[in-house]
């Protein structure tokens, strides 16, 4: 029955942890509800390690005996929701809110959670885009403009990320996408700023998560996470770039 339980708590742990670094949280704080989570169900002796993009959690159990699990994490789009939701289940389980299936059910309903629907991410896409264009010197035509723009990135994003194509053609198509449109919208239309439209819509593309993640993960001392989410976050800008400069090339 010890072993069984243990099991339980090292699976619903493993689970916390995994969700919280797919999604964006620093490595810290991953680890620290790890520990917290399995102590509140009586294991005191929780050792875990994380990196970026992968969990090694062991524990010990009354009888001298040890359960370790080891959990690849691929580098994913990050929900910060979902970070809040397991930030919220660790300190309910803390509280004594929760039995350990109660807590194990929770945690597989936030896992399981699909996000947002299709529908929010364009209109958010679309706000996204017209208000950064705005911010960065577009007028209110140009702004009108980044929308359709930023809904057809959403939406090539959506069907690409559906095809299971790498994170690094998603960026490079979405915005050569994204320089097409504004191209196109300054041509059909005297007076819009192309410039304008095209950072609006790229701006959806900005890692401003996995950059700020990581700036955190190297003042908690976690260097080597800190400089994988780095590199991620400058190979998106990278790509960015090429991206764009594809676009530019062929146009002019």
């Amino acid at each position: 029955m010890e072993k069984d339980t243990g099991r339980q708590v090292l699976d619903l742990v493993s689970m916390m942890g995994e969700e919280l670094l797919k999604n964006g949280a620093e490595i810290a704080r991953v680890q620290e509800t790890m520990v917290i989570a399995g102590r509140a169900f009586g294991k005191s002796d929780v050792d875990v390690y994380a990196v970026s993009n992968g969990i090694f959690v062991t524990m010990h159990h009354d009888d001298q005996t040890r359960c370790t699990q080891v959990k690849y994490v691929p580098l994913s789009t990050p929900d910060l929701g979902k970070v809040a939701r397991i930030n919220q289940l660790s300190r309910e389980i803390c509280q004594g809110r929760y039995t350990l299936s109660q807590a194990t059910d929770e945690m597989k309903k936030i896992a399981e959670d699909t996000g947002v629907s299709l529908g929010w991410q364009l209109g958010a896409c679309a706000l996204g885009s017209a208000c950064f264009c705005y911010l960065f010197g577009g007028s209110v035509l140009d702004s009108l403009a980044a929308a359709p723009v930023g809904i057809i990135l959403c939406l090539l994003q959506y069907a690409m990320g559906k095809a299971r194509i790498s994170k690094v053609m998603q960026t490079i198509f979405g915005s050569m996408a994204v320089t097409v449109g504004g191209i196109l919208f300054a041509l059909l239309f005297a007076g819009l700023n192309r410039d304008s439209i095209t950072i609006g819509g790229l701006i959806i593309l900005v890692p401003g998560v996995p950059l700020t993640t990581s700036i955190r993960d190297f003042f908690n001392g976690d260097y080597l996470s800190g400089t994988i989410r780095l590199i991620d976050a400058l190979l998106v800008a990278i790509c960015m770039a090429i991206g764009v400069g594809v676009v530019y090339r062929v146009f002019y």
